[in-house]
C-alpha cells in the first residue's frame, strides 16, 4: 500500500463531490455544503486549511432517492460505493460516499471497521420541539455506538482510555450496524408530519437544534476550483452551528482528524 497525505485526501474528496454534485444535478436533488465544508466556503473558499474531510447535507426525501436508486444508477466512475449500514459496508448512521481504492484507518475506531477516503452525507428531518426527545433518544444511541467500535487502547484523555476499557467487553459484543439502524429510524421517524424546521439528529452535535427550511434555498458559490451548493442563508445557518464563525480559532483549538490514508 501507498501512503496519502492529507493533500492527496483532499484531491480525493473533491473528484467524489464532483461525482455526488452531477449525480444531484442530474437526478434533480437538492443537496448542501454542511458543518466544515460550509464553514470553508464562507470563510476560505474551499477547505479549511486544517481541515481533512467533506460533509454534506440533504433533505431527508432527497437523501433517500440518493442512497436508494440514484447513486448506483447515475455514478459513472466504478470504484466510488456506498458505505451504509443498510448493507453493512458502513458502521454509521449517515451515508458515506468512499473511494474503494483507497483505505482510511481512524486512530480512535477498531481497524476492522476502515473505509475508503469518503465524503459524508447527513439527513436533514423535519422536527417541530426543540425539546423532542428524539434528540436525547439519538445522543444516547450514538455514545452506545461508538463505544461498540472505538479502540479500546486509545483516547482522548486518560478519562476516555479508561471508560473504553471497562466498557470494550460489554460493547464490543453488540451489533454496531444494527445500533447505526437504530439511530436512523430515531431520525427518520421522529416526526411524520410536516414543519416549518429541519434538524440533523445524527450529526449535530448540539441537540435541539432548529434550521428554518427558507435558510435552504441552493446558492452555489466556489470552493477550490470547483463550485457546489450552500444554503442561501448561509451565515445564518453558519451561526446557529459554530456562533462566531467568521474568526478562525486559535491554533490550540484547531481540531484535526487524525487517520492515517493508503492507495490499495
Amino acid at each position: 500500500m501507498e501512503k496519502i497525505t492529507i493533500d492527496d485526501m483532499k484531491c480525493i474528496e473533491l473528484e467524489i463531490m464532483d461525482e455526488i454534485d452531477r449525480i444531484c444535478r442530474k437526478e434533480g436533488l437538492s443537496y448542501f455544503l454542511g458543518y466544515g465544508s460550509c464553514l470553508g466556503a464562507a470563510r476560505h473558499q474551499g477547505f479549511i486549511p486544517w481541515d481533512d474531510d467533506m460533509d454534506i447535507i440533504m433533505p431527508r426525501d432527497d437523501y433517500e432517492r440518493f442512497v436508494g436508486e440514484c447513486f448506483d444508477s447515475s455514478k459513472i466512475v466504478e470504484r466510488y460505493k456506498l458505505a451504509t449500514y443498510r448493507d453493512r459496508s458502513g458502521i454509521y448512521p449517515f451515508t458515506k460516499v468512499v473511494d474503494s481504492s483507497t483505505i482510511v484507518y481512524d486512530t480512535f475506531t477498531q481497524r476492522r471497521y476502515a473505509t475508503g477516503v469518503w465524503v459524508d452525507i447527513f439527513p436533514l428531518d423535519d422536527v417541530a420541539d426543540p425539546h423532542d426527545k428524539a434528540f436525547s433518544r439519538g445522543s444516547r444511541m450514538a455514545l452506545m455506538r461508538s463505544l461498540m467500535v472505538a479502540d479500546p487502547s486509545l483516547g482522548s484523555t486518560m478519562l476516555a482510555k479508561l471508560v473504553k476499557r471497562v466498557a470494550h467487553p460489554v460493547f464490543s459484543r453488540m451489533d454496531p450496524y444494527k445500533a447505526a439502524q437504530r439511530i436512523d429510524e430515531n431520525a427518520r421517524n421522529a416526526y411524520t408530519g410536516e414543519t416549518d424546521y429541519y434538524t440533523d439528529f445524527i450529526g449535530e452535535d448540539n441537540p435541539g437544534v432548529l434550521l428554518p427550511k427558507t435558510w435552504f434555498e441552493p446558492l452555489e458559490v466556489p470552493f477550490e476550483d470547483r463550485r457546489y451548493f450552500v444554503p442561501k442563508n448561509y451565515r445564518e445557518y453558519l451561526a446557529k452551528s459554530y456562533g462566531d464563525w467568521e474568526t478562525p480559532p486559535a491554533i490550540d483549538k484547531r481540531d484535526i482528524h487524525t487517520c492515517e490514508a493508503f492507495r490499495l
